[in-house]
């Protein structure tokens, strides 16, 4: 004997929305789960102090390295200027990374 209130679930099409309507309700579920744990967006001194944080601590690796260089070869001026140069390119490299990742987040969360 069998109930006639449920579909047919021998025919694909059945078979396939169901399916959909499975994974739809655990994709919200985990979409809600998602959005409980996510941090709001930082304020614009947060961005503003993680950008110079970034090239500051570029800028000032570089030059420490320079500087040991010198020390190391004899050669004062010259590693601490290539090293702060270097430095300096990294700084602006890291303020551009995270510049570009906070961009991505704040797509994502639009």
């Amino acid at each position: 004997m069998s109930n006639r209130d449920e579909p047919d679930r021998s025919h694909p099409d059945d078979q396939l929305a169901e399916f959909e309507q499975r994974l739809k309700a655990k994709l919200d579920a985990r979409s809600a789960e998602d959005r409980k744990y996510d941090r709001p967006s930082p304020s614009g001194w947060a961005v503003g102090l993680r950008y110079g944080t970034e090239f500051i601590v570029g800028v000032a690796v570089g030059a420490a390295l320079g500087y040991l260089l010198d020390l190391a070869l004899g050669s004062l001026p010259f590693g601490l200027l290539i090293g702060t140069l270097i430095g300096f390119g990294a700084g602006t490299m890291n303020v551009v990374r995270a510049a570009k990742e906070m961009g991505e987040r704040a797509t994502r969360e639009k």
